[in-house]
């Protein structure tokens, strides 16, 4: 019986798997969250055996999981994005003139260093860091390796801690 269970499920999944996802991805607007919300509905059916024992249409079931997962989703990223600018309120309300002139220096210094890296580390350091970026999609747009990519993302950082000590 599970085996079958199991089988009808696997069905679903390829029959309704898009349909469910642009559902999420329309109403999170997150197209890796999307997908892993409706791969989460589907393994929280097969782990708790919901559905066993439904007789009635479960593509609406399954639209509902889909949508409470993302209201549950929405409500957590409100939650971090609230704590994450009291953390900021916090560690930038008790500065002084004297601390934020500090820090404006060290990001000038930090911009001037990359501007005089070459041209190739440049576009690395901000695709890296700035985009975030993997340094295999970097490597294939430059068409150069993976290893070059992280030598020059080593020495980028070298050459800014030289510059300043923020990374230290």
């Amino acid at each position: 019986m599970d085996k079958k269970f199991n089988i009808l499920i696997a069905d679903l999944y390829r029959e309704n798997q898009y349909k469910l996802y642009i559902h999420a991805y329309n109403l999170i607007n997150d197209e890796e969250n999307a997908k892993d919300i409706v791969n989460d509905v589907f393994c929280s059916i097969l782990e708790n055996n919901k559905l066993k024992n439904s007789s009635s249409d479960i593509l609406p079931l399954l639209f509902v999981m889909v949508k409470n997962r993302c209201i549950d989703f929405l409500r957590h990223k409100n939650v971090v994005n609230k704590n994450e600018g009291i953390y900021i309120e916090e560690i930038y309300s008790s500065w002084t003139a004297k601390e934020y002139a500090e820090y404006e220096y060290k990001i000038n210094k930090m911009q001037e260093g990359i501007r005089n890296m070459s041209p190739q580390m440049r576009h690395i350091v901000e695709e890296f860091f700035l985009k975030e970026r993997k340094c295999s999609e970097i490597s294939r747009e430059l068409n150069i390796s993976d290893n070059t990519v992280r030598t020059h993302i080593a020495r980028a950082l070298k050459i800014l801690r030289k510059t300043i000590n923020i990374f230290l």
